[in-house]
């Protein structure tokens, strides 16, 4: 099947890989090499689809990555019911969550203003149509 938003469909893909790392990733300890590959993938999902909206929650992904994934201590993002690397990782899941609906609504965007413009050329007419046109 031939998809019509592949910039969807790539940014997509770079979600997919920003939830799966942040799932895996405890906040226990520093981790440089996933907060590289978040900031790769980060900067690609950016280029793949031109929104601002986008573009800002994919750069607070990056700056709650980069105190979860840089430093060992997250004391003073605890909270009274989480620690302090708990509440990083539901920052970053959560404006992971509000970039994928943002997709999911340039989607439809799309789409709607794809059938309004097929509703607006004027259907084929046949030979049959034309003589009928005619008496």
């Amino acid at each position: 099947m031939l998809r019509m938003y592949s910039d969807l469909d790539e940014a997509r893909g770079h979600h997919a890989s920003l939830r799966q790392i942040v799932d895996r990733h405890s906040g226990a300890a520093s981790d440089f090499r996933a907060l590289r590959r978040v900031l790769e993938l980060c900067r690609r999902a950016a280029e793949a689809i031109d929104d601002r909206y986008c573009r800002e929650k994919l750069r607070l992904v990056e700056d709650f990555a980069a105190e979860m994934l840089a430093h060992s201590e997250h004391g003073k993002w605890q909270r009274e019911s989480m620690s302090g690397a708990e509440f990083l990782k539901q920052q970053i899941l959560g404006a992971l969550e509000l970039f994928h609906s943002r997709l999911y609504s340039l989607e439809m965007l799309r789409r709607s203003a794809a059938r309004a413009s097929l509703a607006r050329i004027e259907p084929l007419r046949t030979r049959s149509d034309l003589r009928s046109a005619d008496r």
